[in-house]
């Protein structure tokens, strides 16, 4: 069902029905789902029986995924609308700082909404997780063995090693390149109430990565998703107004990361 479906006004009959029929779902399906005899569902749905029980209610809306107020006809958007924290897979500092505006919720919405964030959380989740480190790391591998078959060739040996990419340096140019975009994407939706993006070009994304690679002498060493927030911050601290301390918490927020001088013992 597209999150943009809007229902025409109906009572739960009508509601039922219009669902069974766009899942596909058949009477006997639908009652067996919800743990219901098909005959004690089919006369309620033909309005002989005015019994269903809200038991029987609630479980027919996590059937199809709605909520109870639009399967009750009190609204006609059926999209869910309240979720626990952890069907979200939020941590509880994340959705503290959501709750308390330590975080700013609209841009944190924004965000959320573009495909292009979506993309740049595959692509530090894939960071973390050294996928797209150890990928290079074997290219680089592959390149040193050939350099190492061609040592009688100084210049084919110079012109492999060019090749060679630093570990971390591809996925964290990748990384910077996806948040830019996002942020930028936002900015164009929402017009003036990002003015702080303005200046988030490419001349940023290389204040990030000089703050990212500050004091690295190997290029495979392992950059901290604190790191990574506080080169955020860093990068736009020219800006006027800008809480550069606000703008790396809620980066973290944003990856599920929390600082460790934040965690607190309620939320171990």
């Amino acid at each position: 069902m597209s999150n943009e479906s809007v229902y025409l006004p109906g009572k739960i009959r009508d509601r039922i029905q219009d669902l069974m029929k766009s899942h596909k779902v058949t009477q006997a399906e639908l009652a067996t789902r919800i743990d219901c005899s098909e005959s004690a569902l089919s006369r309620f749905i033909s309005g002989k029986t005015d019994k269903l029980g809200d038991e029987n209610i609630i479980r027919i809306a996590r059937v199809f995924n709605v909520s109870t107020d639009f399967l009750l006809g009190e609204v006609d958007i059926p999209d869910r609308l309240n979720y626990d924290i952890s069907e979200l897979g939020l941590s509880v500092q994340a959705t503290r700082n959501l709750y308390t505006h330590k975080v700013n919720p609209q841009v944190v919405n924004a965000l959320l909404e573009n495909p292009e964030f979506a993309n740049t959380t595959n692509l530090i989740s894939g960071y973390l997780d050294d996928e797209l480190a150890k990928g290079f790391a074997a290219q680089n591998q592959l390149y040193a063995t050939v350099a190492g078959m061609l040592r009688g060739q100084p210049d084919a040996v110079d012109d492999i090693k060019k090749l060679q990419t630093p570990v971390y340096q591809a996925d964290l140019t990748a990384i910077q390149r996806s948040f830019m975009a996002a942020v930028q994407a936002v900015k164009k939706e929402v017009g003036n109430d990002l003015s702080a993006t303005r200046e988030l070009t490419s001349q940023a994304a290389k204040k990030i990565y000089a703050e990212l690679t500050k004091g690295q002498h190997k290029p495979n060493r392992k950059i901290t998703p604190e790191q990574i927030g506080e080169a955020v911050a860093q990068s736009v601290s020219h800006l006027p107004g800008v809480n550069t301390e606000l703008v790396k918490q809620m980066f973290l927020a944003m990856t599920g990361t929390v600082t460790n001088h934040e965690k607190r013992p309620d939320d171990q």
